[in-house]
């Protein structure tokens, strides 16, 4: 039986709710450090969805199969730091519903991005990929993505941790455990004669 060829459209405001309800399909992708960097539980997604759409740097891809949602893609063309002189079109949130993998629906997304690319005079397409997700680390190498920088992260408070113990400089539990050690009651000294001593 033929597959049933996937459609690709630009979303509009109206397809929000849709939006959404694929963006909820991501809550379990990633490990727990991921999705602190990168929360799918926002309380303000429809508006940010909103912006997203009404921004004239950004575009956001509706996929279908025979005119149901089957995924998403938000493509963003920015700049890769700002020293340079280029621009790429970034691929952020791809989205493949459950129902709907294996059918060719990231390949379109993916699609969408090069048409993108060549419709803003862009020459590459960058996408963003968690450690943790090593199919899609295998579709995009497929693909002809190469690996072109590890980014790390990092959380503020234990990044200060470590500056700290790096340099030399007292950590707080290294202060509070001298601070204690200040606080005990200093034992009295016993008073000794030894037996040569004589006391007159």
């Amino acid at each position: 039986m033929p597959r049933t060829p996937v459609a690709t459209r630009t979303a509009t405001m109206a397809d929000v709710p849709v939006l959404v309800a694929l963006w909820k399909e991501l809550r379990q992708v990633g490990g727990r450090a991921e999705r602190a960097v990168n929360p799918v539980a926002l309380s303000d997604t429809s508006a940010r969805f909103l912006d997203a759409l009404g921004n004239p740097d950004c575009r956001v891809m509706i996929a279908t199969i025979a005119g149901e949602p089957a995924g998403m893609a938000v493509l963003q063309a920015v700049q890769p730091d700002p020293l340079s002189e280029s621009r790429v079109v970034q691929i952020c949130h791809v989205v493949v519903a459950a129902r709907a993998r294996r059918r060719g629906v990231g390949h379109a997304l993916v699609s969408c991005a090069a048409d993108y690319a060549d419709e803003c005079g862009i020459e590459h397409v960058t996408a963003g990929i968690y450690p943790s997700l090593r199919d899609a680390s295998r579709f995009y190498a497929r693909l002809g993505f190469a690996p072109l920088v590890v980014q790390r992260v990092a959380p503020v408070t234990g990044l200060r941790r470590r500056l700290g113990a790096d340099a030399g400089l007292p950590r707080v539990d290294d202060v509070v455990r001298r601070r204690n050690r200040l606080r005990r009651p200093v034992p009295a000294q016993r008073v000794t004669v030894r037996a040569t001593e004589r006391v007159d």
